[in-house]
């Protein structure tokens, strides 16, 4: 479902979603979740490989909506893959996982160019909330263009 236009490119309703996370099991718990959760995901273990699978998806109606990324990564940092994405694919939201410091610190730390954020361990309901919340924004930026 489309919701507006972004830069030129078409922002839809968020249902394909990339993970990345060097630690495999926390990626795959989230993974597992959103597929039950009828969404399409893919995950990465670093912030090197997931630019390297969102540049590899050229057709607007298999590229990601949403990336969830934690911070400390081995090869290209989330923070790094954050600004990336922002400066090359801003049609793509961002929620940031940490494990580091408070939710406050993080915020402040890279507002605004992240869609979100939430601290390490997140319960699935919370992570549901959060995909809702940014879903929620990406209609809100479209309707004030």
């Amino acid at each position: 479902m489309a919701i507006g236009q972004g830069n030129g490119k078409m922002m839809r309703a968020i249902k394909r979603i990339l993970v990345v996370d060097g630690e495999k099991e926390f990626a795959d718990t989230v993974t597992r979740h959103l597929k039950r959760k009828k969404f399409i995901t893919q995950s990465a273990s670093n912030g090197a490989d997931a630019r390297e699978i969102i540049n590899e998806t050229t057709c607007p109606v298999s590229q990601y909506d949403l990336v969830i990324t934690d911070v400390i990564m081995p090869k290209v940092s989330g923070i790094e893959l954050l600004q990336w994405i922002k400066n090359h694919h801003s049609e793509i939201s961002v929620l940031i996982v940490s494990g580091l410091g408070s939710q406050n610190m993080v915020k402040k730390t890279i507002r605004p160019a992240m869609d979100d954020c939430c601290q390490k361990p997140v319960t699935p309901d919370e992570m549901m909330r959060l995909i809702g919340t940014i879903n929620n924004k990406r209609k809100t930026h479209q309707m004030r263009r």
